[in-house]
């Protein structure tokens, strides 16, 4: 039996991701509190077995209460893009030991989260929409490590774009200009795996 007192880890937010990672961890036994602002949530928490809390994940005295001082992770799995800057700032603030893994919206939030020093930043659709996009290939005939290479490549290279990115986040004609240029990069790069003899 999974042993609630002194988890391991927080998910601030047991919607949609917070409950597929908290059915995971409890798959491999792994202890973990909730957070969540719905009562609804809450309930749903305690049915899996965990402890919860119900309320702002962005309160220190919340955070507290769940065990922060004590967990080594907390998950921010919260939807709403200016509730998670707040958790995450009261985390690293308040509980700096602990290591911040966070969904992120879209790029801008990640750009935010980075800023305020995550440990680790998921952006929510990236790789659904990129395991779409290989079925979508496989179906038109292309061959499964053609379809897996081109997949790990552009998420690759989306990830390095992120983190060139955050240096100038602040200013938009400079994220277009280096989105356009990482466009064509990135096709050139696709057409060159594509026809190794063009090289």
């Amino acid at each position: 039996e999974v042993v609630e007192d002194g988890a391991p880890v927080i998910i601030a937010g047991f919607g949609r991701v917070g409950q597929i990672i908290g059915r995971i961890l409890r798959m491999k036994r792994i202890a973990f509190t909730a957070l969540d602002a719905s009562a609804q949530q809450v309930d749903v928490v305690r049915k899996f077995g965990a402890k919860a809390y119900y309320g702002d994940a962005g309160r220190r005295d919340l955070l507290r209460n769940a065990g922060a001082a004590t967990a080594r992770v907390l998950v921010v799995a919260v939807d709403d893009v200016a509730t998670s800057i707040k958790i995450v700032e009261q985390a690293r603030t308040h509980f700096p030991h602990l290591a911040v893994y966070a969904r992120a919206r879209n790029r801008q939030h990640a750009h935010l989260l980075m800023d305020l020093g995550a440990t680790q930043i998921v952006r929510e659709t990236l790789h659904s929409s990129v395991r779409l996009t290989e079925a979508v290939l496989g179906a038109l005939g292309l061959a499964q490590p053609d379809v897996h290479r081109a997949a790990v490549q552009f998420i690759e290279h989306d990830e390095q774009l992120l983190e060139a990115q955050h240096a100038i986040h602040h200013d938009e004609q400079q994220l277009v200009q280096s989105a356009h240029e990482a466009a064509d990069e990135l096709e050139e790069l696709m057409h060159r795996d594509d026809h190794p003899e063009d090289a």
